[in-house]
């Protein structure tokens, strides 16, 4: 049986006499990576399209490519015609 950082026996004879002091922890960065922080909400758009487009071909065994034209649609990349009538005339009529 493999040595356990626990008693599993209840006899006062293996409990420490004294109570041991709290872990430290020490936090440090890591180094392999570094937080980006986006300068613009386009950058931060594009990353999210990118990694969902990832996420869309690993997961449904398709290329990239075609993740990222249906990482477009899904996510209304395409420009938008105007419409004639706006949301609050919409919400009035109903």
């Amino acid at each position: 049986m493999p040595h356990l950082p626990f008693s599993t026996n209840s006899s006062p004879s293996s409990s420490p006499k004294s109570s041991p002091s709290p872990p430290s922890i020490v936090l440090s960065p890591s180094t392999g990576t570094s937080k980006q922080l986006y300068r613009s909400s386009d950058d931060a758009a594009s990353a999210y399209r990118r990694r969902y487009a990832q996420y869309l071909a690993a997961t449904f065994n398709m290329s990239l490519e075609a993740a990222m034209a249906e990482a477009d649609s899904q996510l209304h990349m395409v420009p938008r015609r105007s419409s004639d009538v706006s949301e609050a005339e919409v919400l009035r009529e109903s």
